[in-house]
């Protein structure tokens, strides 16, 4: 899924582009990604509406509109999500899952080649019908919220793996995927390592390398300029990264599965902290 650092990128851009802006028509093409949760069809819904502002809630894309009935447009990218304004007619693709034709001319397009992602056109402020909306973490690049002190008090609750901590977005707002394996990296943390076994020095190192991994992730993205629908993934060291030298240590990157998600990580710098359940690639 686009993560926060993506996010932290694309959103203003996307705002730039699509304040102000009208909507002409709205066209679907991959009907499993549709969560339309008021009467009539999509195209009924969103004509007419403007763009007001464009927003991020978690991983969640918020587009605000002016329209009577009110309605609220959102968009969970999740795994293969991305989102981008073209001229019409442009680069069309046929990973496209819904289009939002505006009235001067250019569309917001929505691609999602494995249709996980989810495209919501709810009543105004219905979000408790989006799950995982309502409950957000501390912001984790918000240096007067995400304290050590804070984070500590979170940890010291859990009794999960880290890398299942780190992932919960009620708790911290908000890691992905790729860039949880890269903090567990830069504090030299396993990731099937259980919270309540790490000591203070350990959530120290923690919570230091989420702020900076994500800090210098942003920075990285950004210096680069890509589009709004590319993801850049080449800077980061452990995450798909299978066998590949680590780059302090030079042992093969290893995967494991953490329940229901993967891990990249590196056995010397990450040094198991448990034996029973880890499981190889």
């Amino acid at each position: 899924m686009p993560e926060r650092p993506d996010l932290d990128y694309a959103i203003p851009r996307l705002d730039e582009a699509l304040r102000g802006a009208t909507i002409a028509s709205a066209e679907l093409h991959k009907p499993p990604v549709l969560r339309l949760a008021v009467p009539g069809s999509l195209h009924d819904a969103l004509a007419g509406a403007t763009i007001t502002a464009v927003s991020r809630r978690l991983h969640f894309v918020c587009f605000a509109l002016q329209i009577e009935p009110a309605i609220d447009l959102i968009i969970a990218p999740m795994l293969a999500g991305t989102l981008a304004v073209h001229p019409k007619g442009q680069g069309t693709r046929r990973d496209r899952a819904f289009t939002v034709h505006l009235q001067d001319g250019r569309e917001l397009r929505y691609r999602d080649n494995v249709q996980m992602g989810k495209v919501y056109v709810i009543p105004k402020g219905k979000v408790e019908l989006i799950p995982g909306f309502q409950k957000v973490g501390i912001d984790v690049l918000d240096d007067k919220a995400f304290t050590l002190e804070a984070f500590t008090e979170l940890a010291r609750k859990r009794r999960d793996q880290v890398k299942v901590f780190l992932l919960d977005k009620g708790a911290l707002d908000s890691l992905g995927n790729a860039y949880a394996d890269e903090v567990l990296f830069a504090a030299g943390i396993h990731p099937k390592t259980f919270v309540r076994k790490l000591d203070d020095e350990e959530l120290e190192r923690l919570h230091r390398a989420i702020f900076e991994v994500l800090r210098t992730a942003t920075a990285e993205i950004a210096s680069r300029g890509p589009a709004t629908d590319e993801k850049i993934r080449d800077f980061l060291k452990v995450r798909n990264r299978h066998k590949q030298p680590c780059s302090v240590c030079g042992t093969p990157i290893r995967k494991a599965g953490v329940r229901g998600f993967d891990a990249f990580f590196c056995p010397h710098c990450q040094p198991e902290t448990r034996k029973s359940g880890i499981v190889r690639w």
